[in-house]
Parts: structure tokens; C-alpha cells; sequence
């Protein structure tokens, strides 16, 4: 229970930071970007491959950064994209708008070049993509990048799409992954999370245990609210579309809960900063000698490293975990009750009749 209030409180900060930072929008950027070059070095574009050797040209991603993200840019800003976004306005920068769509499938970038592309002098029935899109050096027009047609772009969307889709969530996982245990090791030495001496105050008082225990029912109902569920059931680049509103109050409820527990997480009642002050002599505590400070001090390293480890394996690892206890425990008593039963039954049939009566009258 208070590994998964505590991953909570984590899963509610790496969400702030990923809405404020944008993470979805960034990798979409990368994602769309990799698409347009990729399409070019597939037609073995001069300006991307070396004709001569048919490797990528020298410097080939920073001489086409500019095209390649004006694209980026013409088709995030594209009204169709931001029909449902609550946070458009009139008059809004485009560089500003790219970073409000966070998702975008293969019929919509289709949709989007084709009313964005002209047509081909000399055929009105064949489309080129706009040539500020494929042509980056100077004075570069769309007579050069006659691969550049409409029906070839869609051929390669189709068709790789889905793998630049797929690299563009792993890397969004990998980011989240890192930034979660980033997040974790920072907190935890915060506000002292020191798992050893949290699983001693847990074993030594039941009161503590029984308080946690109560606190069962919200804590699940703020992983629902927080988006977290078993990870068979949840991807792990699926974050809910929760305001910052919303996730602060999360984090302030699962603080409290933490706070409430009277388990030493903190710095005021932290063991290992009285044994220091003893060390000093600075309270009427046994002063402890350099050796046992020493190894009070790995210990409480020890400690800080075992939170981190365990809040990084993530809010749905712990949802899951929380879970199938709860099912075994609940299992567990229904077992019970069914070898109990038989029991009761075979007594009560051995009784007088008013006997009997009685004891079926009585609450088992």
C-alpha cells in the first residue's frame, strides 16, 4: 500500500512534466519529420542521399532540417487536426499550435498533403507535393523532385507508417521510463523516502499498519482517477488526459495519505539525521562511535536506493501487485468459510430440535 500511494504521488509528477513539457508533441515532431526524410532517401533524393556512393549525404539531417520541419509545421497546424482542440484561437502562432496535437494517423497526414499539394505543369491529373517540403537549398523548385507526386508520398505512408508509429511509442516509453525514475530518485531523497525504515515502523506498529490498511479504497479510487491500471490492461505510453488541476489535487491527497502513516518519511523524524545529532552530542541520546555511524549511514543509503528501485518499476506494476493480493486475500477467506460451513452444519444436525432452532437463530 505504500509503495503504490507512493508510485502514485511519482506517476501524478511525470504527468505534470510530460503535459507542461510536451513529450508527446516532441516525439511526434521527430516522428513526422523521420517520415518526410525517410520518403526522400527512399526516391534517393539528391539533396539526401550521395548519388554516387547511394549513402546518406554529408550533413544531409542538418541541410534539411529546414524543409522537413516546414512540413512538420504546415501539417500539425492544419485546422483539421485542431477541429477538437479546446485550447485554439484565433490568431494563434503555428510554431504554438504544432504543440497542441499529440496524435496523428496515416489517412490524416494523406489528407493533409493532398490539399496542400499543386498540380503537375503540363498533367492536371498528377499532384506534387509543395516544393518548399522537398526542395531545401536555394532557388530549389519542384521541376527537380518530380518523385515528389502525390501518389507516392501516399504508397509510402501507407506503407511505413505504422513501423515510424511504433519506433516513435517506444521511444516515448523510453523517455517516460527514464524520467520516472528520474523523478523517483529526486523524491525520495526529498522527502527521505527510506524504504528499510518505513518496512520496521510497518512491522513494529500495528496501529500504523491498520491506518494504512483503512486507506485501501482511496488509494484505488485515485489510481483510477490518475489513469493506472494493471499493466495487461494499460500501454505503457497511454497517459489519461488529466489537467494540471486534477493532478495536483492527486498529488496533494496521496502526500497526505503518506504524512498521515506516521511512518518516518521526512526529515524531521528521520532516524538516521537523530543519529547523526547524537554523534554530535547535540541531544542526550547514547552518542554512537564513527564505526556504527558509518553503518548506519549504508544502511540509510541502502534504504534510499531500495525506494528508488521499487517507485521505478512504475504505478501499474504496483496497481497490478496491490490487485492480485487483495484477490488472494479475498480468495483465502472465501475458503475459509467454505470448510467452516460443513462444520456448522453437521453440529447444528446433531442438536434437539429447539436446540437447533436456536443455534440457526444464532449469528455464526
Amino acid at each position: 500500500m505504500i509503495m503504490l500511494t507512493a508510485s502514485l504521488f511519482v506517476s501524478a509528477v511525470v504527468q505534470v512534466i510530460v503535459n507542461v513539457g510536451r513529450y508527446r508533441s516532441w516525439v511526434l515532431t521527430h516522428m513526422l519529420r523521420s517520415l518526410m526524410h525517410g520518403f526522400r532517401a527512399f526516391h534517393k533524393d539528391p539533396d539526401v542521399v550521395d548519388p554516387a556512393t547511394g549513402r546518406p549525404a554529408r550533413d544531409a539531417l542538418a541541410r534539411n532540417e529546414a524543409c522537413e520541419m516546414r512540413f512538420v509545421h504546415e501539417v500539425l497546424a492544419d485546422p483539421v487536426l485542431h477541429a477538437r482542440s479546446a485550447e485554439l484561437a484565433y490568431g494563434s502562432d503555428p510554431e504554438q499550435l504544432t504543440l497542441l496535437v499529440e496524435y496523428i494517423d496515416a489517412d490524416d497526414v494523406i489528407t493533409i498533403a493532398a490539399g496542400a499539394s499543386v498540380p503537375a505543369e503540363g498533367d492536371g491529373r498528377e499532384l506534387l507535393l509543395p516544393s518548399r517540403w522537398v526542395s531545401c537549398g536555394q532557388g530549389g523548385s519542384s521541376a527537380t523532385k518530380r518523385y515528389a507526386t502525390l501518389d507516392h508520398f501516399s504508397a509510402y505512408v501507407r506503407r511505413w507508417f505504422p513501423t515510424l508509429e511504433g519506433t516513435a511509442s517506444q521511444t516515448f516509453k523510453q523517455r517516460v521510463r527514464r524520467l520516472t525514475l528520474l523523478v523517483a530518485m529526486m523524491l525520495v531523497v526529498l522527502f527521505n523516502f527510506d524504504g528499510f525504515q518505513v518496512l520496521a515502523r510497518l512491522h513494529q506498529n500495528g496501529a500504523a499498519r491498520a491506518q494504512v490498511a483503512a486507506q485501501t479504497d482511496t488509494v484505488m479510487t485515485t489510481a483510477t482517477r490518475l489513469g493506472e491500471r494493471p499493466s495487461t490492461q494499460r500501454a505503457p505510453d497511454e497517459l489519461p488526459d488529466t489537467t494540471l488541476g486534477e493532478l495536483g489535487l492527486e498529488m496533494q491527497k496521496t502526500a497526505t495519505l503518506l504524512d498521515e502513516a506516521n511512518l518516518g518519511i521526512g526529515w524531521q523524524e528521520s532516524w538516521i539525521v537523530k543519529r547523526f545529532c547524537a554523534y554530535r552530542g547535540d541531544l542526550l541520546a547514547p552518542a554512537p562511535t564513527s564505526l556504527q555511524l558509518l553503518r548506519d549511514t549504508l544502511f540509510w543509503l541502502a534504504g534510499l536506493a531500495f525506494s528508488c528501485g521499487m517507485l521505478s518499476l512504475g504505478a501499474p506494476f504496483w496497481v497490478t501487485t496491490f490487485s492480485r493480493l487483495i484477490q488472494m486475500r479475498n480468495e483465502v477467506q472465501h475458503r475459509k468459510r467454505q470448510e467452516v460451513a460443513p462444520g456448522v452444519r453437521a453440529a447444528s444436525s446433531a442438536l434437539p430440535l429447539p436446540a437447533r432452532e436456536r443455534a440457526v437463530a444464532k449469528p455464526s
